[in-house]
């Protein structure tokens, strides 16, 4: 990690398993651009992409050619190498277990290195959704793409965020990652008197259609399309009172 951070290796759009980063500052900075882009007088689009099984996806054959691309073939590529080589896996279901298989294929979870070896797998996502002039900030599998325009050039950026949506799960269709559509969720950000202009048209995700909703949950966090606080602070307040509503009746 010294040797990552000393020479910027790691996407800087990237808050996940990183010191002094977190969700805290990934929502931070998310947060921070739309409300500056709306504070101008522009409409925001936020699209947030969930990834399947996807530390499970990694390939280890295409992860150790990027690690050779960005370290060289040295020393530390083998140890990395022979971390990820030699696995294997069986099923146990009621009384029955299966042959066992080699792993080919996923970072181990709870492990330390890997979700660093999925940040460095990903870090191409950034310079993808940057060709489209778009934004992207992740947080280990949870991407969040985002971009603004005038008012009248929302047609321009609808095709904009479609089309970066798409070479995104083009991307991790050809490294063996799948997006899920299921979770996916898109929201467009203005002003409270420019909510009736938002578009509601649903964009495509993985060949699935994602309908524009006026709320969405970001690592946590309720954001409303007009970028308040009301449903975050609804849900919370009510979560509280559930909570000590449960205790009392424990109490009893």
């Amino acid at each position: 990690m010294s040797y990552l951070d000393t020479h910027r290796l790691l996407p800087a759009t990237q808050s996940g398993f990183r010191r002094g980063h977190s969700t805290e500052t990934a929502t931070i900075r998310v947060l921070s651009d739309l409300l500056d882009s709306v504070d101008r007088g522009d409409t925001a689009v936020l699209v947030l992409l969930d990834l399947t099984a996807a530390f499970d996806t990694v390939d280890h054959e295409i992860l150790l050619k990027r690690l050779r691309a960005t370290f060289g073939d040295s020393i530390a590529l083998a140890w990395f190498l022979f971390y990820l080589a030699g696995r294997k896996q069986q099923v146990r279901c009621g009384g029955k277990t299966s042959s066992i298989m080699d792993v080919i294929c996923g970072v181990p979870q709870g492990s330390v290195l890997g979700p660093i070896l999925f940040i460095i797998y990903t870090a191409d996502l950034a310079s993808i959704v940057a060709d489209r002039g778009l934004s992207l900030h992740q947080y280990a599998d949870d991407s969040q793409i985002y971009g603004s325009c005038l008012p009248a050039a929302i047609s321009s950026l609808e095709t904009d965020i479609s089309q970066a949506v798409d070479d995104v799960s083009s991307w991790m269709r050809s490294n063996r990652l799948q997006l899920n559509a299921e979770k996916t969720e898109v929201t467009w950000c203005a002003s409270a008197r420019r909510q009736s202009q938002l578009p509601r048209c649903p964009i495509t995700v993985a060949g699935a259609s994602v309908e524009p909703v006026s709320v969405v949950r970001d690592l946590g966090v309720y954001i409303d399309s007009d970028l308040g606080a009301a449903t975050h602070v609804r849900r919370t307040v009510s979560r509280c009172f559930a909570a000590l509503r449960q205790l009392r009746h424990l109490r009893r």
